[in-house]
């Protein structure tokens, strides 16, 4: 179904990592391998979601940033902290909808396609898989549309 995605591939820049290493005062050093997820913190969401819609960022920053935030509410899902009830969800899953073409492939990448058992996926997958189908029109290469089971 999804036969070549590298059309929607983006990596962090080091820009991006770089801008936001500094913005919020992280770790940033060259042995850190997927940065985005390293520094993610469930304890700061808010200050990352509002940075997000400072419209100070540009698309690489919102790119990684959202990556960040996707890591920090998985993290937050599994702490069992209600925060699938809270402000900071609901308008995570709007920016991340908002902005769907910079985001696609985040989108897809943490929907984990292809597990029917979801206790083998993310916390977060079961709530990233709907904004995957409503936008399914962004993989050129799908031939008929996505259905989970």
């Amino acid at each position: 179904m999804f036969e070549n995605l590298d059309h929607l591939y983006r990596f962090p820049t080091r820009t991006a990592i770089d801008a936001l290493a500094k913005r919020f005062n992280l770790p940033n050093t060259k042995n850190m391998q997927d940065w985005e997820y390293e520094v993610a913190d469930a304890s700061r969401i808010a200050e990352f979601l509002a940075a997000y819609d400072s419209g100070e960022l540009s698309e690489d920053e919102k790119f990684t940033l959202i990556a960040m935030l996707v890591q920090s509410s998985c993290d937050a899902i599994d702490k069992g902290e209600n925060f699938l009830r809270s402000e900071n969800w609901t308008q995570f899953l709007e920016m991340l909808e908002r902005d769907i073409d910079i985001h696609i492939h985040l989108v897809w990448y943490w929907s984990c396609t292809d597990l029917d058992d979801l206790s083998a996926a993310w916390s977060i997958t079961p709530f990233i898989r709907p904004i995957l189908l409503r936008h399914q029109e962004k993989f050129s290469t799908i031939s008929s549309p996505i259905e989970f089971t």
